[in-house]
């Protein structure tokens, strides 16, 4: 990976367009003209996703030896467009290309890139967790079902289900089936109305899950426990423990031979492919440098073989999977990294931090080469 250099500057204030939002960044969700960041305070806070001075316009690179330098910002980033949404912390998922929703409570309010909103639905008990759906539309769990609703807003199908609160929920890649985590167990059944006969796995109390891309295992981060692996061909089970904090981020590459997880010291990548009948766990591929502040978050890229990740300090670095050479991205300060994703095309890698610091870091095209 190239880095640039521009006198003492970081590569955060070089690439990094960063604004304080008044409370801690609890997720974030990309949309084609903006991203939305979810606040502790019921608020939304929205950034354009369009750079004004983007980072290739401001790049030079030597005839004589090839060094890129990259010149500073001259302007301000844009201000945000913040929007109160409720009075307490948020659930966000993009719907459509260009809208978000984010629950009120009972409520789900729709919000444009440019902050207006309009109410979808009122479910009359509180929502538990929101989805996005890859084909189209979201799903939301809220009073013991699950509701689908399409781009537009409007109600698709609703399956009642046994259980109560849902504490995590997900959609498959090919958006033909979901999987929701309730009174320890992890629920997988069919997209549609008439779901047939579900799959159900104890697994003690789930707080996140993420579907291979190929939809044959599903990674769920169980509490006290660590990662769990199901794949569903065989409902063979795999357990991998040990973890010193939580697994609160899951994140698989776009070929789904390998999940990276947040919880330790280090960026944890499985290396799901070196799964055999006889094995118990996946090899570990040893990615990034192990340091002794805790991975909180992490994302894979989506060309699969860069990860970002998100500490506890505030420290965020890419390093590619199975290598220890890391590219800093934000040095250490401003509070814990709790969201972080990359967008669809890979340019653009936001995060937020729990000291009320949002941020969005914008590539040049050449920089991972």
């Amino acid at each position: 990976m190239d880095t640039m250099e521009a006198d003492t500057a970081t590569l955060y204030d070089l690439l990094g367009r960063r604004w304080t939002v008044g409370a801690p960044v609890t997720s974030l969700a990309f949309a084609e003209d903006g991203v939305a960041f979810a606040l502790a305070d019921g608020a939304l806070a929205i950034a354009p996703l369009t750079d004004i001075e983007p980072p290739q316009d401001r790049c030079r690179v030597a005839l004589d030896g090839g060094r890129a330098t990259i010149s500073p910002r001259r302007k301000p980033a844009p201000p945000l467009t913040k929007v109160v949404i409720s009075d307490a912390p948020l659930h966000l998922a993009l719907i459509g290309t260009s809208g978000f929703v984010a629950s009120d409570h009972s409520r789900l309010l729709r919000v444009s890139a440019s902050g207006v909103t309009h109410l979808i639905a009122d479910h009359g008990s509180p929502i538990d967790l929101v989805a996005l759906v890859q084909a189209g539309g979201i799903l939301a769990a809220s009073g013991g079902s699950v509701i689908f609703y399409n781009p537009n807003g409007d109600v698709g199908w609703l399956q009642e289900r046994a259980g109560g609160h849902a504490s995590a929920l997900a959609v498959s890649r090919d958006s033909r089936r979901f999987a929701v985590g309730a009174d320890n167990c992890l629920l997988v059944r069919a997209f549609g109305a008439r779901p047939g006969p579900a799959a159900s796995f104890e697994l003690g109390p789930i707080s996140h899950l993420a579907w291979s891309p190929d939809g044959s295992w599903l990674a769920a981060s169980v509490v006290g426990t660590g990662v769990v692996l199901v794949r569903l061909a065989d409902a063979r089970i795999v357990r991998m423990s040990s973890y010193p904090g939580s697994t609160a981020s899951l994140s698989w590459s776009a070929d789904s031979r390998v999940l990276v997880t947040s919880g330790a010291y280090r960026m944890i990548a499985w290396d799901i492919a070196s799964l055999s009948d006889d094995s118990e766990r996946p090899a570990s591929l040893a990615t990034g440098r192990a340091r002794p502040v805790l991975v909180k978050a992490v994302d894979i890229h989506p060309e699969g073989q860069l990860i970002a990740a998100g500490y506890a300090d505030g420290m965020v670095v890419v390093a590619k999977i199975g290598e220890s050479d890391e590219l800093l991205v934000k040095p250490p300060g401003r509070g814990a990294i709790h969201a972080l994703r990359w967008s669809a095309d890979g340019q653009h890698l936001a995060f937020g931090t729990d000291n009320g610091e949002a941020a969005i870091v914008t590539f040049p095209s050449h920089i991972f080469k």
